[in-house]
């Protein structure tokens, strides 16, 4: 028996194969044409996409800055208002020290004006007369008495004893640090040469006793010398003279 695709003759498997070909050629021609009609549209969608996205980046990089210029603001501001309460509160501690100073100048004056009253009486009733002056100097920013100044002490001690006398201490600094600062550190050193006199029999009715801070120096504050020898406490022994 004959198998049946052995009936085809070979011109009909040719014509066969060729409509073949021929069809999938067109079906390749058919998708090119229809891919190259769409590629313009494709192009121009992905460049939509592009163009979209390099938009959402611009606004987010615009939004960021727009966040830390608005930090930086709020930074400014509060370290501006930090900065104003420091200056008031600066210009209200320079207020109270003016008038701590102020109240520190008026008890000076004062004190002075208590011992050139008590000076002076003493002038015109007892007729009193300075006789000798003894200094004592401190190291800096000290009220404490060297050897040296004990020494000196007790000689203007010895020299006083016996009645008709009045001694007056007057203590002095240097001119670094404050008004009123320098005023206490005077009275201090004025006050332990008062106490070692005292100590050593002096009656302390006897005694008179001033700081005036920086005033009166005796030598140039911008040396290191003249600082020391500002760095004092006077020692005046007053006398009583015969009366006329």
């Amino acid at each position: 028996m004959v198998s049946p695709i052995r009936r085809f003759p070979g011109s009909g498997i040719v014509i066969l194969a060729a409509l073949m070909v021929l069809s999938g050629c067109a079906s390749r021609k058919y998708v090119r044409q229809q891919t190259d009609a769409l590629e313009p549209a494709i192009k121009e969608a992905q460049n939509g996409v592009k163009e979209n996205a390099e938009r959402i980046d611009a606004v987010d990089r615009r939004a960021g800055q727009g966040i830390t210029a608005a930090a930086a603001a709020d930074t400014k501001a509060t370290n501006a208002a930090a900065a104003a309460a420091a200056a008031a509160a600066a210009a209200a501690a320079a207020d109270r020290k003016g008038d701590t100073a102020n109240q520190g100048v008026q008890a000076t004056n004062v004190r002075i004006a208590t011992l050139e009253t008590t000076v002076r009486n003493i002038n015109t009733i007892d007729n009193y007369a300075q006789s000798q002056t003894q200094t004592v100097t401190f190291d800096t920013n000290k009220s404490i008495l060297s050897a040296q100044a004990k020494s000196t002490l007790d000689k203007v001690a010895s020299d006083v004893s016996g009645p008709g006398y009045l001694v007056e201490l007057q203590g002095y600094t240097d001119s670094q640090g404050s008004e009123l600062y320098n005023i206490g550190l005077s009275q201090r050193r004025a006050e332990s040469v008062q106490r070692y006199l005292v100590s050593k029999n002096v009656p302390l009715y006897r005694v008179s006793i001033v700081g005036l801070g920086i005033d009166n120096p005796v030598a140039d504050n911008k040396t290191k010398d003249g600082r020391a020898q500002n760095r004092r406490v006077e020692v005046r022994v007053m006398k009583a003279t015969a009366n006329r």
